[in-house]
């Protein structure tokens, strides 16, 4: 089975956006598809460099990373998320 991937790509030229089963750093996450927050600490990020819980959708579920700081205040996410014409549902 072929894996599809997602380049590293901007919205808005500010908001880095990737494969969510690729994340490789902390920090809080937004996915594309549903508007869901998503907090990657530290202690997430496996020793392969690769988060320790995966999605398995019938597709590829994208996500942009918001903030490095995955203890972020969620009315700081929100309006990230909005300035960078994502719809947040958190």
């Amino acid at each position: 089975m072929t894996e599809a991937r997602f380049e590293t790509k901007e919205i808005q030229g500010t908001l880095k956006i990737l494969n969510f089963n690729e994340i490789t750093q902390q920090g809080c996450y937004v996915l594309l598809d549903t508007g869901q927050l998503v907090r990657v600490p530290t202690q997430a990020i496996g020793p392969e460099t690769k988060p320790t819980i995966t999605i398995h959708p019938q597709g590829i579920t994208r996500a942009a990373l918001l903030t490095e700081n995955d203890a972020e205040l969620v009315s700081t996410l929100r309006d990230i998320a909005i300035t960078n014409n994502i719809q947040p549902k958190f």
